[in-house]
């Protein structure tokens, strides 16, 4: 072929080009250039790069982000494309200066990826271009079904005059077109309608003219409601403000464009915002000019943080064409709506028999049924009067006193009534039992201080941690004196020692049950002596230097020394923290700046940042709190959305603290509080501590040597106030530098070169407490392995502060208004192999001070006990009320012999919908061999209404509905054989017609593939 392929391109152009001119003209009928031609029809207009011209400025054709190995299943990529298409009218002509946009996204996206692709104009025929735009693609590991690598995006625009438009999303896949359909897609309509490799992407818009909506927003008498947030298309999440929010856009089709099914709408969070979202003025008054017209939107209108937002379905069309659930606006649309307003609420906090007012009284209004923003907080002042703005309806009120006043955490019903605007109330505050724990020792009368204690109520043996208030959950522990005070509830209660744990197995160390009054004082002494049957490390309180180590006696005690003072040290330090992954460091280079620097002075971070050129985007300002085995991590990061409290301080973007067995967890990205307990499902989640960034060794934690074992080989050497050691074995090479006098190390190196392994950690200008703890201005870490950085860890030490008794509030984790709380406690570890089990959810309907606490006031509910499926054991009977196709009624499936996976789920079930796809693809991948797969739906559904579903969603495989149970709770028979509370669920019997696994539908796909494919026996 004669000329480049940049003539050849070129020369495409200007073809369509004219071919637009002459449908102008009259020439050429519209169909002829604006047919949707499928895939294989412009397989022969196929563009192939421009290899032959050097463009140092053109992205590359695929670029990396992250594979499937180092993504967690997971690869990333950008591949470079060309969208091309013509923006016409509904006559067929061509529309110039129109804004059009491509949006992309896939399965697994970076969190700071930018949706939005590309913006240009068309030109005066109509056509529009995006030439080498980068379009992410996802690649998945077989889970155990292959799935193509692909990205989805959507090409829209706008234009004065007209409605915005989108055209339906379509799929880049860059590999080569398969034979026939792929596994994991719905029909054979999706892979053609797919792009792959080398094949022209071509996309047209059809604008029409635009739906207006205009209306006015009062409250109930009348009164005009300013700066109400008016969104069509896309909303705001009430739970969780720091999302994109919820969207739901979809043409409905009409004359002009009619469709099959309704055309969703992916790209509308990139869509510019002030064509799906506006503000009412002084008056009330709102108006959209742009609008798509026959288009169904999510809606929602929000006069401010105190009211109650209205969500609703909004379409622009006639009644006829609209759900039953929609508001049909037609074309010209006015839409108004009245809002109930707030109510002003005055709670007085007073002594309950005196009367007398108390300030400093937290109150909160918890509603039931919504969740509140604000208006619902207030501090009480020095009258007791606390200000309130509540709608009417039913609150759980809360008074929460100030920890150091000698009263209870309480709570009661409270209704505010519509008949007033002005509303008053009273909170009688209730007295505390004031408690004295008291610990001594046994032989010597001196004071015991660092004991910590749970209490047990009358009807428990549950035990929790004692708190000198009722409304934190504060972990203190025994001062100098041997004592702690602490306001408690009256009733029976009974304290043990829980910690130290050589302490918690002492005779004595289980009291009495006593008796606490409100308003008056009981001391609790305990008298505690050192058992004698405690395994010498526990025992030893003086442990003694190990004569065969490389370092020196006096060196071994002044790291102990130290261990010992951070480990019995009340800290709060405030650093900042960066950590970078899955950059290219030269970490040589830096690790020899930085032993050429002073380690007696503080580094300048972002002047070795920037030579480095490290990115430290994830810089956060962190606050630890530690105590012992308690420990505590809150990070505010620099950039993104923030949460705060009524009183404008700040919530923590993420919020993590651990007593070493329960870990509570909280994160503004999702607006979400988990709590998960050690060795269960929850996984782990590290919390930086002083112990990270402060290497003391103890010697509580050193390995006796042998008799026989030799002083390692080792060379030591000065340099200045500071002593090398340095040593070389056969296994790994060492390197510790330290202060002479005070011991402090300046670094700890060690290198495992058979297993390409090297572990780095630095500590600069080291700074002495008042206590006497050393701990470092600077810490730097980095781990490698092969060659690649695992994660470099940089905390610059802002602030330290050493206490005697931490605050109240020290550990607690505040959540706010809509925090979804996450219980896993009960989840054994790897619970989807042994049952079914989730976890518990529920959502603050307003903010709670202290998450730990709320799990105190609210033990978590536990189903009775259940049947327990047994793998291994036979399968019970699979008996439906229904065995159902796509077709019909159906006969019972021949299950002897076969691998049987069921999936268990329901029509009304957003998850298992989404699920569906991977359902239809396992069929389809699995239909060759002895399987069978069954759809097992709940017992909530008609033949005839799951059979039209069936047929609708391509869904070809057995299906069945299930008999109705006979215990409440269970969503079929079935079901409740199985253990099976929660769907979308599955279970697989093998074909000795044993249970093989119930849970996760993932897992079950691996259970399948292991039966189906066993390994050779070796």
């Amino acid at each position: 072929m004669v000329g480049t392929c940049s003539q050849w391109f070129w020369s495409l152009k200007q073809f369509r080009t004219a071919l637009i001119l002459l449908l102008v003209l009259g020439v050429v009928p519209a169909n002829f250039v604006f047919s949707q031609t499928n895939v294989a029809e412009e397989n022969q207009l196929a563009l192939a790069p421009d290899e032959g011209k050097s463009q140092p400025d053109r992205r590359p054709e695929v670029e990396i982000l992250s594979t499937i190995e180092n993504g967690g299943g997971y690869g990333q990529e950008l591949h470079r494309v060309t969208i091309t298409g013509i923006a016409r009218n509904a006559a067929g002509d061509p529309i110039k200066d129109a804004d059009i946009y491509v949006s992309n996204y896939a399965m697994v996206t970076p969190g700071d990826f930018e949706r939005l692709r590309g913006h240009t104009k068309s030109d005066e025929f109509g056509f529009f271009e995006f030439k080498d735009i980068q379009l992410i693609v996802a690649r998945q590991r077989p889970n155990p079904i292959p799935k193509p690598a692909e990205g989805k995006f959507t090409v829209f625009g706008t234009k004065e005059g007209y409605g915005f438009t989108w055209h339906e999303s379509r799929l880049f896949r860059p590999d080569t077109r398969p034979q026939g359909t792929e596994n994991g897609d719905k029909n054979e309509q999706v892979t053609a309608r797919a792009f792959y490799l080398n094949e022209p992407i071509v996309v047209d818009l059809i604008f029409e003219r635009p739906a207006k909506l205009k209306g006015r927003i009062t409250d109930k008498q009348g009164r005009p409601l300013a700066d109400a947030k008016v969104q069509l298309g896309l909303v705001d999440d009430l739970r969780n403000r720091n999302q994109w929010g919820t969207w739901s856009c979809r043409f409905l089709g009409n004359e002009n464009h009619p469709v099959d099914e309704p055309v969703t709408f992916d790209g509308i969070v990139t869509l510019p915002a002030e064509f799906r979202e506006t503000r009412t003025d002084k008056n009330g008054e709102y108006e959209f000019t742009q609008l798509r017209r026959d288009t169904s939107y999510l809606s929602k209108i929000d006069p401010g943080p105190t009211f109650d937002p209205w969500q609703f379905r909004l379409a622009t069309t006639t009644k006829n064409k609209a759900r039953r659930d929609m508001i049909a606006v037609g074309y010209e649309g006015e839409l108004n709506h009245e809002f109930e307003s707030p109510r002003r609420v005055t709670v007085q906090v007073v002594l309950e028999k005196s009367n007398q007012p108390v300030a400093n009284v937290q109150l909160t209004a918890h509603p039931v049924g919504q969740i509140r923003r604000a208006g619902i907080h207030a501090r009480s002042d020095s009258q007791g009067n606390a200000n309130l703005q509540l709608l009417p309806g039913e609150y759980t009120l809360i008074a929460e006193p100030a920890p150091d006043l000698p009263f209870n955490f309480q709570s009661e019903r409270f209704i505010v009534t519509d008949q007033s605007e002005t509303v008053q109330h009273t909170v009688k505050l209730r007295p505390a039992a004031i408690v004295i724990l008291k610990a001594v020792n046994a032989e010597t009368g001196e004071p015991i201080p660092g004991v910590r204690f749970n209490y047990e109520t009358h009807d428990t043996s549950e035990q929790l941690p004692v708190s000198t208030q009722s409304v934190f959950v504060d972990y203190p522990a025994t001062n100098a004196a041997g004592e702690i005070q602490a306001f408690m509830v009256p009733g029976m209660r009974r304290f043990v020692v829980t910690e130290p744990l050589a302490l918690a197995q002492a005779d004595g160390s289980r009291g009495e049950r006593v008796k606490l009054t409100a308003g008056e004082l009981t001391e609790v002494v305990f008298e505690l002596a050192q058992p004698q049957f405690l395994p010498s490390h526990l025992a030893d309180q003086d442990p003694k230097p190990n004569p065969k180590s490389i370092y020196p006696t006096d060196l071994q005690l002044k790291w102990h020394k130290q261990s010992e003072l951070l480990r019995h040290s009340h800290l709060r330090v405030n650093m900042d923290m960066i950590l970078v992954s899955r950059q290219q460091v030269n970490t040589d280079a830096l690790l020899k700046d930085l032993r050429s620097l002073d380690p007696y002075q503080l580094p300048d971070v972002d002047q070795l940042l920037k030579k480095y050129q490290i990115d430290n985007s994830f810089r956060s300002n962190t606050v630890l709190t530690s105590s012992g085995k308690l420990r505590s991590e809150m990070r505010y990061h620099q950039t993104g959305n923030h949460f705060y409290r009524e009183d404008n301080t700040r919530l923590p973007d993420s919020a993590t603290f651990t007593d070493q067995w329960d870990t509570l967890n909280y994160s503004t990205a999702n607006n979400q509080a988990s709590v998960s307990r050690r060795g269960g499902n929850g996984g782990y989640l590290h919390i930086a501590s002083p112990d990270e960034f402060s290497d003391w060794p103890s010697l509580r934690t050193q390995r006796p040597s042998s008799s026989k074992s030799k002083k390692p080989d080792v060379n030591i050497r000065q340099a200045g106030r500071r002593t090398i050691y340095e040593g070389q074995t056969e296994k790994y090479g060492h390197r510790r530098v330290v202060d002479r006098e005070t011991g402090f190390i300046f670094e700890n190196f060690a290198e495992y070169p058979k297993y390409e392994i090297q572990r780095v950690s630095l500590f600069f200008a080291p700074q002495t407490h008042a206590n006497g703890l050393i701990l470092p201005r600077l810490y730097l870490s980095w781990n490698l392995r092969k060659g690649k950085l695992g994660l470099l860890k940089i905390y610059e030490i802002k602030q330290v502060e050493v206490f005697k008794q931490l605050p109240a509030d020290a550990f607690a984790i505040p959540l706010p208004s809509g925090a979804m709380i996450v219980d896993s406690r009960h989840i054994p570890a790897r619970a989807s192999r042994t049952g079914p089990m989730r976890p518990f959810q529920t959502t603050m309907r307003g903010p709670i001070s202290d998450f730990a606490a709320y799990l105190q006031r609210h033990p978590r509910h536990s189903h009775q006990v259940e049947q327990k499926i047994h793998y291994g054991r036979r399968a019970p009977e699979i008996k439906p009320s229904k065995w159902v196709t796509s077709k019909g009624e159906s006969e019972h499936p021949d299950l002897k012999g076969k691998v049987v996976l069921i999936e268990f789920w329901g029509t009304r079930c957003g998850p298992c919908i989404g699920q569906l796809p991977e359902v239809r693809t396992a069929a389809r991948y699995y239909a060759d061999q002895p399987f069978v797969l069954i759809g097992m739906h709940d017992s909530h559904i008609s033949v005839s209404n799951l059979q039209k579903f069936a047929k609708k969603e391509n869904l070809e495989y057995q299906l069945a509905i299930d008999r109705p149970s006979t215990e409440k709770g269970w969503f079929g028979k079935t079901m409740q054989d199985y253990g099976v509370r929660g769907i979308p669920q599955a279970a697989v019997i093998d074909q000795q017609g044993k249970v093989a696994f119930v849970g996760d539908f993932k897992e079950a796909l691996r259970t399948v593939d292991r039966l189906l494919n066993p390994e050779p026996e070796k």
